[in-house]
């Protein structure tokens, strides 16, 4: 029998990895109900997006932020199972490969948390950026 050591990370704990899944979980809900409000965004201010010359930007943020969507229920859907199984890891036996494997899959998680919430917050800003943009160009065309 081949077992794998792990190294006794303070994370690694059952009740930390629990605590980090109930959160993803959380935030990854949050996220889809903040692309709504972003697509909402772009679609209710189209006039003055139009008019700033940054349609095609625009556009090009709505398309992304559908295959955001479908990226966070993906993303959902494997955070239910990861937070449903972590009761491998709150029965008290010897360590097996089971454990090992549902700790690797949370570092691999954990990996993908982190890049998909950076790529998500970039695209964020730039929506608020065009955002801003056709509605200080709309401001200004009413000065003048």
């Amino acid at each position: 029998m081949r077992t794998r050591n792990s190294n006794a990370y303070g994370w690694e704990s059952p009740e930390i990895i629990h605590k980090y899944s109930v959160i993803w979980h959380s935030r990854l809900n949050f996220i889809l109900k903040e692309l709504e409000f972003l697509k909402s965004l772009l679609k209710n201010n189209v006039f003055s997006i139009v008019e700033s010359h940054l349609a095609k930007t625009a556009e090009d943020h709505l398309e992304e932020l559908m295959n955001l969507q479908g990226e966070v229920s993906r993303l959902l859907k494997t955070m239910t199972l990861h937070k449903n199984g972590v009761k491998i890891l709150f029965i008290k036996h010897a360590p097996s490969e089971n454990e090992w494997n549902y700790k690797h899959e949370h570092r691999k998680l954990m990996i993908k948390m982190h890049e998909f919430d950076s790529d998500y917050q970039m695209l964020k800003k730039e929506i608020f950026k065009v955002i801003k943009t056709a509605i200080r160009h709309q401001k200004q065309k009413l000065i003048a």
